[in-house]
């Protein structure tokens, strides 16, 4: 007897999805550090918070899904091989929507639980860059330069989420600057000799 065949998602129901996520990034940009709540999200896109979770497995993987989205429209802004600069347009842009802010903090916490729905995320995510930040370390760095550029991405990125949760308890912190001064000293820190 043939194997049945597994079924695709319906177009409809992947452009409920987008629809969806859209409107999720769209109430986190209006939202305060507490961020929406589901049930106003849902009602964005006319449907209950259970109607919402049928598009989505689970609470955490909606959440998940939202980050991924926030990462796709910075990504869609962002030069990988523009100088290191451009790093500072990525950070002032996440000072604009803290409660997208607050649950990139939530979820990275979570992550390490291999069961978590953040885990696959948050892991690919630091993975894919520290290789773009460390690339553009590299490229930044004079000829003469010894720069230890995987090193210096580690850093930067560490400090930029520490940062965020700092910047959420005392929005006078200047997110940009302090990671664009720390960028630039990193960019000149030499490779660890052995």
């Amino acid at each position: 007897m043939p194997e049945p065949t597994r079924r695709g998602p319906y177009a409809k129901g992947v452009e409920r999805r987008r629809q969806i996520l859209e409107e999720a990034l769209a109430a986190y940009a209006e939202s305060d550090s507490s961020g929406p709540s589901l049930r106003s999200i849902a009602a964005r896109v006319g449907l209950s918070e259970r109607g919402l979770l049928h598009y989505f497995p689970a609470r955490d993987e909606l959440l998940v899904a939202i980050l991924a989205e926030r990462d796709a429209a910075d990504r869609a802004t962002f030069d990988p091989d523009g100088p290191l600069d451009d790093l500072s347009a990525v950070t002032a842009h996440s000072a604009e929507t803290p409660g997208l802010v607050r649950l990139f903090l939530e979820m990275s916490a979570a992550a390490p639980d291999p069961e978590h729905a953040a885990h696959g995320f948050f892991t690919r995510r630091y993975r894919e860059l520290r290789e773009l930040v460390a690339r553009k370390f590299r490229r930044s760095a004079p000829e003469s330069s010894e720069v230890d550029a995987e090193f210096a991405a580690r850093i930067l990125i560490a400090a930029s989420d520490g940062l965020q949760a700092q910047w959420l308890l005392d929005p006078s912190i200047d997110l940009a600057d302090d990671l664009g001064r720390l960028a630039k000293i990193l960019a000149s820190a030499p490779r660890r000799r052995t």
